[in-house]
């Protein structure tokens, strides 16, 4: 048995998702989740790690169960990362969350789980997924001027999907930002997307199967970590 297991379920609480006597802070599991949830932890308990938080909650509809995870980055530190599945009936749904709602995406992304079936089924299917999203390579890339990184960006570097990034206008080297707008490489509230730039100085591995990824030419690896300022975003 792992160490520090996920998706603990001693302090919830056994009831009808319709039942009475339940104070507003508890977690309502019902029978069946609870069966689902201590076979999700069954099948995830050898390979669990504690460098991998885990959650359960139920969603505004109080019909389903949010079972996660969360990736996060021990060198700064920072959360990077939450994903999970949304359980209702005998189905589930997968993906990445949002990092505040934990609500799946509005369209699903390549990698996304959804699959019906018995509570075992289930279970077992969504272990299988959550071991193959924790083997996926997450880099760090860095981008350097005047020896101070002034952009970074975590992804997933086998498809090139960003997790979060964050771009210092006042280290960048100069007429960089402004290609930048230029070019529409701006989202929301002027974030500035670094997918704009060339190819990044340094990178770094973070975790995950790192012969599976796929790297910028050019891009050099390193184990040292400066300070970069500046506020993270998606």
């Amino acid at each position: 048995m792992a160490e520090h297991p996920w998706f603990e379920i001693e302090d919830l609480e056994e009831d009808d998702l319709e039942g009475d006597g339940v104070e507003e802070d508890d977690l309502r599991v019902s029978p069946i989740e609870r069966d689902f949830l201590d076979l999700l932890k069954q099948h995830t308990e050898a390979w669990a790690t504690p460098d991998v938080g885990s959650g359960i909650d139920r969603l505004d509809d109080e019909e389903t169960l949010l079972v996660f995870l969360s990736l996060s980055d021990t060198a700064w530190p920072m959360s990077l990362f939450d994903f999970g599945v949304h359980l209702r009936g005998n189905r589930v749904r997968g993906d990445r969350l949002h990092n505040q709602l934990y609500s799946l995406p509005d369209e699903p992304t390549g990698w996304a789980l959804d699959t019906t079936g018995t509570n075992d089924e289930l279970a077992r299917a969504t272990a299988d997924w959550m071991r193959a999203m924790l083997r996926r390579p997450l880099v760090l890339y860095a981008w350097v001027h005047d020896g101070r990184a002034y952009a970074a960006r975590f992804l997933f570097a086998d498809d090139d999907e960003t997790i979060c990034q964050l771009y210092d206008e006042k280290s960048a080297p100069p007429g960089r930002t402004a290609a930048l707008r230029a070019a529409g490489h701006v989202r929301g509230k002027g974030w500035l997307q670094t997918r704009g730039l060339p190819a990044p100085d340094f990178y770094q591995h973070v975790r995950g199967d790192q012969d599976a990824a796929v790297l910028p030419a050019g891009a050099r690896p390193t184990e040292q970590r400066g300070a970069i300022r500046g506020v993270w975003y998606q």
